[in-house]
């Protein structure tokens, strides 16, 4: 996001400081912060208040940009698809030290932490995640709402369906199809696909459960 100095940051959990302190970093200096829960009410997250729920937020005078931060791929997905049908616009929001190749794109809602590489010709999807220096090389699709934990490595033409979730330091070799709902354990090496929502870890992988 540039040109904008007001966010709405949707969600007031650890990841939430992640977020704030990007946008910070990129110029922000106004942020809205809320949370559905309310024992999270009237708490501060480096500095900027929880102002409470979404009735907070309905009541602000204008429609800043916002971004979700939750960890859950299906909840940060729903709740971008409501703030976007109250006409909040999403951000995007990418941390200066990410390195982004040649024609890369990202898309709306989307974060892109610290030390995080995304190599040429690479496709990020909507509400993703790319946390702490995990990178993706050359030619990789990635669904909306997938989560790409610290640390995760994707080989060259990767490709990650919706809203599946690569635990921290997992590695996925070249041409791998990763299903749509999955979740790949910490630590894992991904030879081969994977099917829709399944469970996977080890090295090499091998099927856990089906999700």
């Amino acid at each position: 996001m540039t040109g904008h100095d007001t966010l709405v940051v949707f969600g007031a959990g650890g990841h939430a400081k992640v977020v704030i302190d990007a946008a910070m970093r990129l110029g922000v200096r106004q942020i809205h912060l809320v949370d559905d829960d309310e024992s999270r009410w009237g708490m501060s997250l480096l500095g900027y208040p929880v102002l409470g729920g979404r009735d907070a937020l309905l009541r602000l005078p204008e429609r800043p940009q916002a971004i979700v931060a939750i960890g859950n791929n299906r909840i940060r997905c729903a709740v971008a698809t409501w703030l976007e049908s109250q006409g909040f616009p999403l951000a995007t929001v990418v941390h200066p030290s990410v390195q982004l190749g040649h024609d890369v794109l990202v898309g709306r809602g989307t974060l892109l932490v610290a030390a995080a590489v995304v190599n040429s010709g690479s496709v990020i999807g909507a509400n993703v995640i790319v946390n702490t220096s995990a990178t993706v090389d050359h030619d990789c699709v990635i669904g909306d709402g997938v989560h790409l934990a610290p640390g995760v490595h994707l080989c060259g033409e990767v490709r990650v369906e919706a809203r599946s979730l690569l635990g921290v330091g997992a590695v996925v070799t070249p041409c791998v199809r990763i299903g749509r709902d999955c979740v790949i354990g910490a630590g894992a090496a991904v030879l081969d696909d994977i099917p829709d929502e399944m469970r996977v870890g080890g090295v090499p992988a091998r099927l856990l459960a089906a999700d």
